[in-house]
């Protein structure tokens, strides 16, 4: 691999543990990761129209990342050279744009783009040949949708590490996560101009305005990286006017993994769902709940001196760590929700209920919902009492390409008997190692689709071919997962060798509260200790901030924990 540019090292990090890459004037080695646009978005080379511009020429983006940074690289045409940009009277253009909230419509746009995008990346600063230290600009963007060029509409947030290859057609730069609000996923656009040429020296990955977007997922990397952006709305015409649907042709959406269990209710059938159904219109997303056929509504009030919860939430902002999480430990944060817990009584008499948005920080475990304004969903049952379908105008939910809904019952204020549809909570709570969790995708375009949601926020798949940077301080990656975490989390690391290993477990004051190993011989490879979230005596612990330090005899790190209830 030839040598690189000069550059400046990595940022530190708040974290104790080390990014695994390291931006340090080498390339990183790509031979494993397939570029991000390929199939319907694949850039094609010698697009640009101008002929003096063809060094804007865009041929290839590739993402990856590590528990700490974003590392994305850019090439240009095998013939381009960054080092031509600046033969013109203009400077040039050459930036990195992310959507992290998919779903949120205030971002940057000028009004056709198919996403708003919230962070930029400025890269042309250092691009000039005689720039011998590079580095790109990050900006969080704080305007409206359109933009108006109006002062603080981008918020410079950090210089950041890049490099450059020896042929000056390929570049690569690292994003600190904790300066962008990462979730799941998020959405890339890379844009190229000459000499302000916006037409004939411009080249777009992928097209905005176009058919397809490109999505990088965190815990798939770039599968199904391609997303289709437009096309025909499924368009059912339905209208909640009191006669049930027709969802003849609608399979249901709770299939293969997240397929609903009947009979695993303690509390009775009438808080046992059967089977969940979404579609939607242009102005609405419908969603049908099935109960337990031997059940009814009614049930639920008539049959237990408390009352029940029947809610159903609804994740718009899939990159948007803002939302009802109960604590931080259920995998996605919603946004808004529509409760029929009273509306579904016997004696109600009301068709509408109000939409609520969720006004508190997603690791509050607390619901904090505000109504919004004028907003409503409309539903109605069928004659047999067990079946309900809602109408939720998608402008009052913010809904944009995709949707994720969950619903949530209770009966009789039993908490340990609650029904999470998927049930994402109850298998994160599990004692498999790594937790299982799925979601259902409702794409406004292609209907349902089932998202498998593990932690992924660890990539082995890179190194950097200059220096290995996987190891903390004699360990392989250190982490524990989830975090924050209730009731109980699992600190996951790497050995190279056997070796004796203590872990104990740390209050802010520095006293110890839990001893997990006590000078055990643990294998090489892959280790996990489960904590349970209580002290020496078996007696739980508060929430709060933990330490937990990994010891041997030459060796230690101490990283940090939240465990909240």
């Amino acid at each position: 691999m030839k040598k690189m540019l000069t550059l400046i090292a990595l940022l530190i990090t708040y974290s104790v543990s080390l990014a695994q890459i390291q931006i340090d004037g080498d390339m990183l080695d790509w031979a494993n990761i397939a570029p991000l646009d390929r199939d319907q978005v694949a850039e094609p080379i010698g697009d640009v129209p101008g002929a003096d511009y063809q060094d804007f020429d865009l041929k290839h983006l590739y993402i990856t990342h590590d528990s700490d940074y974003v590392y994305v690289r850019i090439d240009l045409a095998d013939n381009a050279s960054f080092d031509n940009f600046y033969n013109f009277d203009n400077p040039p253009v050459f930036e990195f744009y992310m959507d992290t909230e998919i779903g949120d419509t205030t971002g940057f746009d000028w009004g056709w783009w198919n996403n708003a995008y919230n962070y930029y990346v400025n890269l042309a600063p250092t691009l000039h040949p005689d720039s011998t230290v590079k580095y790109a600009e990050l900006y969080k963007y704080n305007g409206g949708r359109i933009p108006t060029w109006a002062e603080g509409e981008f918020e410079f947030l950090s210089r950041i590490p890049m490099a450059i290859n020896d042929d000056a057609n390929a570049m690569e730069f690292a994003i600190p996560r904790e300066l962008v609000n990462f979730g799941p996923e998020f959405r890339p656009w890379v844009y190229s101009v000459g000499n302000w040429q916006w037409t004939d020296g411009a080249d777009q990955l992928p097209t905005e305005g176009g058919e397809y977007m490109l999505r990088y997922d965190f815990w798939y990397l770039d599968q199904n990286a391609v997303v289709q952006a437009q096309g025909d709305q499924i368009d059912n015409r339905i209208q909640i006017d009191g006669d049930m649907l027709d969802w003849a042709n609608i399979q249901p959406a709770d299939q293969g993994e997240i397929a609903e269990e009947l009979g695993d209710m303690p509390t009775g059938p009438e808080f046992d769902v059967k089977d969940v159904y979404t579609t939607s219109d242009s102005n609405n997303f419908y969603i049908r709940i099935d109960i337990d056929p031997s059940a009814t509504f009614a049930g639920m009030y008539t049959n237990y001196p408390n009352p029940p919860a029947f809610q159903i939430f609804f994740n718009v902002n899939w990159g948007d760590t803002t939302g009802l999480g109960y604590g931080g430990f259920w995998p996605l944060a919603v946004d808004y929700m529509v409760d029929l817990s009273m509306a579904l009584h016997p004696d109600s008499n009301l068709t509408e209920v109000p939409i609520y948005v969720y006004a508190a920080d997603w690791e509050g475990a607390y619901e904090t919902f505000e109504e919004v304004p004028d907003a409503y969903a409309s539903f109605a049952v069928n004659d047999d009492d067990n079946i309900v379908e809602v109408a939720v105008p998608r402008a009052a939910i913010n809904a944009g390409t995709d949707i994720m809904p969950w619903v949530y019952v209770v009966g009789n204020d039993n908490w340990d008997n609650e029904e999470y549809w998927p049930n994402t909570v109850v298998e994160g709570w599990s004692e498999d190692w790594p937790p299982v969790y799925y979601a259902l995708d409702y794409n406004f375009i292609s209907g349902n689709s089932v998202k498998k949601i593990a932690d992924h926020s660890i990539i082995n798949g890179v190194e950097d071919n200059a220096t290995d940077y996987s190891k903390v301080k004699g360990f392989g990656l250190v982490q524990n997962y989830p975090n924050p975490f209730n009731p109980s989390t699992v600190i996951t690391f790497q050995l190279s060798h056997p070796q004796n290993i203590t872990v104990n477990v740390y209050n802010t004051l520095g006293q110890k509260v839990a001893t997990l190993l006590n000078n055990k011989q643990l294998p090489a490879g892959t280790n996990n200790i489960r904590w349970n979230g209580k002290d020496g005596n078996g007696h739980s612990l508060t929430s709060g901030v933990y330490f937990y330090r990994i010891s041997s005899k030459d060796y230690s790190v101490t990283k940090k924990m939240m465990l909240l209830k």
